[in-house]
């Protein structure tokens, strides 16, 4: 069993769910899709300077995956020891957002479109979850995106929902986005603290990609079931995540038992001579071929030597050998 796996199962576990049957993967926007944070971190600083709040590099990337009016009022709040309205949040945070647009355009993530080719080919919907309100971005995400079926249907922003982020509302609204969908049915992909912690919140499989500065332990300490380095290794690993490998595990097992209980069943093993027997003996050169490579895992050497040890019960020394030469001691083991 992959390190994926067990992930999967230890999530599972914490939340009593039966299964785990993917069917939509909830994107946040900012530094998962776009490499934008750096930008967004900047637009931080200088909109917030403006009205004598100080916020760092640091504080945005903490921050981020909240509204921003929302972080804006925690941040006067620590700092001033006062309560701002909603306004007057929102006219600051409208600031933030006029910078943001003056600076260069973000590019893609490496490997993000790649990921989400991945994604429909396996037959899972795509919505995504931001705490943005810029509209532009929003805009952005559909003309980048909509051979994914990103659409306006398709998007939680920051005035989809009262509470954002780290909340777990904007993600329990991803799944009504993504059809009525249940925790167990989806998958979370975030990079930041407060989206972690709204996925995990909502029950979700939260993979956390750590796109930014933030030491490992941040996003771990907030419940991510998985973390990758960045949305390149998640491609490289998405079959394991979608427990494919157990998928052909299952399938090999099915197939060694099919042998065992042919050779149970006929008291004698499988013959390149008796057409019904082909694809039997073809699985067994092919994990021949396997072995000699040095490729055959510990388990399925282990499983041969059990299927080694029964076929040696019923040796014949006729048009059925051959299977036995397939099976002998210098082959297996």
């Amino acid at each position: 069993m992959s390190k994926f796996s067990s992930a999967i199962n230890n999530y599972l576990s914490k939340k009593g769910y039966k299964t785990f049957d993917p069917k939509a993967v909830l994107f946040d926007m900012d530094g998962v899709l776009f490499d934008s944070m750096p930008n967004h971190a900047v637009a931080w600083q200088k909109s917030m300077a403006e009205y004598d709040v100080r916020m760092t590099a640091d504080d945005a990337y903490a921050t981020e995956g909240m509204r921003g009016v929302d972080t804006i009022c925690s941040m006067v709040k620590a700092q001033k020891g006062i309560e701002i309205s909603e306004e007057k949040a929102q006219e600051m945070y409208d600031e933030k957002a006029r910078l943001f647009a003056l600076m260069p355009k973000a590019r893609l993530m490496p490997g993000i479109k790649e990921l989400m080719s991945k994604i429909i080919d396996d037959g899972l919907k795509i919505v995504v979850v931001t705490g943005s309100g810029q509209r532009p971005l929003i805009e952005r995400l559909k003309e980048e995106f909509s051979e994914f079926g990103v659409t306006e249907e398709t998007i939680v922003c920051a005035y989809d929902v009262e509470k954002g982020k780290p909340n777990p509302d904007p993600y329990l609204m991803g799944l009504m986005k993504a059809g009525g969908l249940q925790p167990w049915e989806a998958i979370v992909v975030e990079n930041a603290p407060m989206g972690v912690q709204a996925g995990v919140a909502a029950g979700i499989l939260t993979i956390a990609v750590n796109s930014g500065p933030l030491d490992d332990k941040v996003l771990l300490d907030k419940g991510a079931d998985i973390l990758f380095p960045s949305i390149l290794a998640l491609f490289d690993n998405w079959d394991f995540v979608m427990r494919k490998d157990m998928k052909s595990e299952m399938e090999w097992i099915a197939n060694w038992q099919a042998i065992i209980d042919h050779i149970r069943k006929y008291k004698r093993n499988p013959s390149k001579h008796i057409q019904e027997d082909w694809r039997m003996v073809n699985w067994l050169k092919y994990n021949r071929k396997v072995r000699n490579k040095g490729k055959l895992s510990a388990f399925r050497l282990h499983k041969l030597r059990q299927l080694h040890e029964l076929s040696c019960k019923y040796r014949r020394f006729n048009k059925f050998t051959y299977a036995n030469d397939l099976l002998d001691d210098e082959d297996i083991i």
